[in-house]
């Protein structure tokens, strides 16, 4: 049988205990893998474009580059990005 594939997540959000919850509840998936964080979007950019990854989990408001700016210059350069959006 043909073994699933590693889905790769990098978890963007400005609060580090959400980014750490969000890592552990990933850890638990078998086929879920976080690649990398950013606590914010310009960082989030330049590891996206590093690792490429599956799923993005993108907060919406964080200080300087928002989530939804980040998303648009992301699907820009990388039109069929996966992004999720989780705010509050």
């Amino acid at each position: 049988m043909k073994k699933a594939k590693t889905i790769t997540v990098l978890c963007v959000d400005d609060h580090p205990i959400v980014r750490e919850g969000l890592l552990a509840v990933i850890a638990t998936q078998p086929d879920m893998m976080v690649v990398d964080e950013a606590e914010n979007g310009e960082i989030a950019i330049i590891k996206y474009r590093k690792h490429k990854p599956d799923v993005v989990l993108m907060d919406l408001r964080m200080p300087g580059q928002g989530g939804a700016e980040t998303i648009i210059n992301i699907r820009e350069e990388f039109p069929s990005a996966r992004i999720i959006v989780l705010t509050t």
